[in-house]
């Protein structure tokens, strides 16, 4: 794999990019790759005001080839919503994705700490999915029968993030 590196900033040309990534994963409808992008605009137009927090995996010379998207949990103390993580279709398989949740993982730390929630469907086609946040340390806390559809029920992974402080 190439060098990757990572940033936090967001660029106008990220809604393009993150189009991009999500769609070629085909994993997801035209509405999903809309919210995808639509989080971009959010947090180029508000900042760190939007909620919306950013990973970007880009190798030099190609631009980002894969994003995780994260925030605080209103009214929560110290917990945080993945909202996004994906990577372009080409890279999968070479743990980008690891990289990408590491980097989040790391920023988190930083700050407080805390749980981590990612949800996904508990449709065959999200099993990859929900393979990797277990394999990354998540667990499975809850699921929420036909929440998308009837038989497609909503499931919740959750990590702890360093301490979470008492104080």
């Amino acid at each position: 794999m190439h060098e990757i590196f990572f940033r936090d900033q967001v660029r106008a040309e990220d809604q393009h990019a993150v189009r991009e990534i999500v769609t070629s994963t085909t994993f997801f409808s035209a509405s999903e790759v809309d919210v995808a992008e639509e989080l971009v605009a959010e947090r180029l137009a508000k900042g760190e005001e939007s909620g919306y927090f950013f990973v970007f995996a880009e190798i030099p010379g190609r631009g980002p080839l894969g994003y995780a998207c994260y925030g605080p949990t209103p009214c929560t103390e110290s917990t945080h919503d993945l909202y996004w993580i994906a990577v372009h279709e080409e890279m999968r398989g070479q743990g980008l994705g690891r990289k990408l949740l590491a980097e989040v993982e790391a920023r988190l730390r930083r700050g407080k700490g805390g749980k981590l929630i990612a949800e996904t469907s508990s449709r065959e086609q999200y099993a990859p999915t929900q393979r990797f946040y277990l394999s990354c340390g998540f667990s499975l806390e809850a699921r929420i029968r036909d929440y998308y559809a009837p038989g497609e029920d909503i499931l919740y992974f959750t990590k702890n993030i360093g301490p979470l402080r008492q104080e």
